[in-house]
This record gives structure tokens, C-alpha cells and sequence, in this order.
């Protein structure tokens, strides 16, 4: 693998993510007991890209302080920090001026979790002879992502940003992995904050200078809590689906309905029923007699006796009373407590530091 740079975005607010992005940046999420972000730079290093450059912003100091230099991950890690929202394609300029992107280099978001193989894309890039290349994968559901048309040989011929369900030019839409060379550089915008998918990519297209590398892997777009949700059952079918159970976790005699992943320190009291498609961090302590399915709970959370919690996220040293039951589709933020007895409808969102006390029961509130 030739010396190549790779600016992997990681600034974003990532407002739809709250409340669980109000105390750590999206990359720093788990998938499967490890931060996305960790899945991210080791999947470079193991293919010899090493040269990376982080590019952050919101709560940089979290994600300075866990990777440094890069050495835990097998990295070289430089920072590029915005002082103000540049977008996408802001940051990438910046970078250019201050390390100096003067060879092949890759953009990866920070906010996707696959199994990219990135040597095959560089291949496949230099193959292709364009200035671009953008790595695509085929949704169900392609209106929430850039959707793109490529010909026989590989070339985008078309590219909508969000297109309308009237406008279903594809199911190919954009992963989040691009392949530039440095002359791509003038097609980026003096103006900030910019988008790589607005003020780029079609200017790219319109030239015929960008190619598509089609994906067919394991691949998750972190954007809202059920896309958390999906990417950590996606990993848990791919790489666990038989489950997976550290070596000291304490299950004292709890059904486990696999695939669950149940990670380091955690214990689970008899008579409670865990899965399938669970991901119980590390640190977790459940009591006896407790239900949850379909389901993550952060790390060091911890869930009394005779509790219910169905399709939801319980964040980080949580405490969740006695008899308490979470409806389907609740996102509860780091370090909130739930008292005993008390029913939490479905769809409720809980900001970090709250306590509960009473049951909430209209759907879909949001408790400030």
C-alpha cells in the first residue's frame, strides 16, 4: 500500500442523536463494546493506512484525550481543529494548507460503521483513472442519503442529495468513504461551511471525473437512535451470531436468548431473560427476575429487579429502579435515574442527569 493520507470527519454536533450526543461525540459511541471510531482507524491500519487525520470539533478534547498519537490504535494521528462549523468539505482545504493533501488521499466519515475493504477501493480507484471516487451501497430506503446513477464502466452520471420518493433515480447512495486525488482540491468551495455532497460532488459528476466502488458488505449510517440501534444488531449478526459473552461476565444462572453480546464485568441475576439482540455494555449490573430485548444498554448501567426494557437505549451508569418498564423506541441519556414502579411510554427521549420519579405517559415526550 503506497503512502496515502486519510482526513476521517469527526466535528459534527450530531444533533439527531441526542440525547446520547449530548455527553460524547458520535464517533465515540459503542458498536459492540468499541467506539465506532475505533472500528474506523484500526479497519485503516490493517489496510497500511496509517496516516490519519482527525478532524474534530464538538467535545474534541474526548476524542484527543482517548486516542493521542494514534499508538492504541495503530495510527499516526494528527488533528486538524475547526473553530467554527466548516460542513463536509470545509475542513478538507484547511487541511491541505496545513499538512498538505499533494497525493491520493481519503475522506472517511466518522459516523459510519462497515466493513469497507479500503485496499480494494484504492485499487479500484487507480483502476478507474478519475479524480474521484466515491464508495456507494444499495438501501432499502435511499431518500435519507445522496443517491447515485453510474454507467457500465463504473462512472457517476448522476448524483441527488435527498432526492423525493418521486426522484428514485437508485438505490445506490452514498457510504461515507471517498478516494481523491489532489487535483479534486480546486473543486472545493472558498466559502464555509460547505457540503461534499452539495458543492462537490456534483461539480465532480458534471465533469465525468468521479467513478462509484459499489460495496456490498456490512455497512450503517449512525444518523438517528434506530440507525445505533440497527448498526450494533448488523455487527452482532455479522461478527457474533451465535452471541458473544466475555469471559467475565457473571450470568448467574439468566436465560441469554442469543444473538446477545454481553460485555467485560457484566452481571445478570437469575430468573431474568436477556435477548435476542441485546448489547449489554461493560460494567452492567441487572437484577433478578428482569426482561430486556432488542436493546443496548451503555456501559456501567445498572437495572434493579422485575424491570422491563423493550427496543430501547439506556445510556452510560443509568439507574433504572425496581418493577420499572421502558416502552419500545425510548432513548435514555447518561446517568439518569428511574425510582421504582415508574412506566416510561413509548418513543420518550430523557436528557442526561434527570431523575424520574413519575411515570411518563404521554408518547413521545421529551423530558428536558
Amino acid at each position: 500500500m503506497p503512502f496515502l493520507r486519510v482526513v476521517v470527519l469527526t466535528g459534527g454536533f450530531a444533533t439527531r442523536l441526542r440525547p446520547l450526543t449530548l455527553t460524547k461525540p458520535k464517533s465515540l459511541l459503542p458498536v459492540l463494546g468499541k467506539p465506532l471510531l475505533d472500528w474506523i482507524l484500526e479497519g485503516l491500519a490493517k489496510s497500511g493506512l496509517k496516516e490519519v487525520i482527525l478532524s474534530v470539533r464538538y467535545l474534541a478534547s474526548m476524542i484527543k484525550r482517548r486516542y493521542g498519537d494514534g499508538s492504541r490504535v495503530g495510527c499516526f494521528i494528527k488533528y486538524a481543529e475547526e473553530v467554527k462549523p466548516l460542513g463536509d468539505a470545509g475542513p478538507i482545504p484547511l487541511i491541505d494548507r496545513d499538512v498538505g493533501l499533494d497525493s491520493t488521499f481519503l475522506v472517511v466519515y466518522g459516523d459510519v460503521f462497515s466493513n469497507i475493504d479500503y485496499k480494494d477501493v484504492i485499487e479500484y480507484h487507480k483502476k478507474s483513472g478519475g479524480l474521484a471516487t466515491l464508495v456507494l451501497t444499495k438501501v432499502d430506503n435511499p431518500y435519507r442519503y445522496g443517491v447515485a446513477v453510474v454507467d457500465d464502466d463504473g462512472r457517476i452520471t448522476d448524483f441527488i442529495e435527498k432526492p423525493p420518493k418521486s426522484h428514485a433515480i437508485s438505490n445506490l447512495v452514498n457510504a461515507g468513504i471517498y478516494v481523491f486525488e489532489p487535483e479534486v482540491l480546486k473543486y472545493f468551495p472558498e466559502k464555509t461551511p460547505s457540503k461534499l455532497a452539495k458543492d462537490v460532488i456534483p461539480k465532480l459528476v458534471s465533469d465525468g471525473v468521479i467513478y462509484g466502488y459499489i460495496h456490498n458488505g456490512l455497512w450503517s449510517d449512525i444518523g438517528i437512535p434506530a440507525d445505533y440501534l440497527r448498526a450494533n444488531f448488523e455487527a452482532l449478526t455479522h461478527y457474533y451470531p451465535k452471541g458473544y459473552m466475555s469471559k467475565s461476565a457473571d450470568i448467574n444462572g439468566a436465560e441469554i436468548l442469543d444473538p446477545v453480546y454481553i460485555g467485560e464485568d457484566v452481571i445478570i441475576n437469575s430468573e431474568s431473560i436477556i435477548g435476542p439482540f441485546t448489547i449489554i455494555n461493560k460494567g452492567c449490573k441487572i437484577g433478578k427476575q428482569t426482561r430486556i430485548l432488542n436493546s443496548i444498554l451503555l456501559s456501567n448501567a445498572i437495572v434493579e429487579g422485575s424491570s422491563l426494557i423493550m427496543k430501547s437505549i439506556i445510556g452510560e451508569r443509568c439507574y433504572i429502579g425496581k418493577w420499572v418498564r421502558v416502552s419500545e423506541n425510548c432513548v435514555i441519556g447518561d446517568e439518569v435515574v428511574v425510582r421504582d414502579c415508574v412506566y416510561i411510554a413509548k418513543n420518550v427521549v430523557v436528557l442526561p442527569y434527570k431523575e424520574l420519579a413519575t411515570s411518563i405517559m404521554k408518547e413521545g415526550d421529551v423530558i428536558l
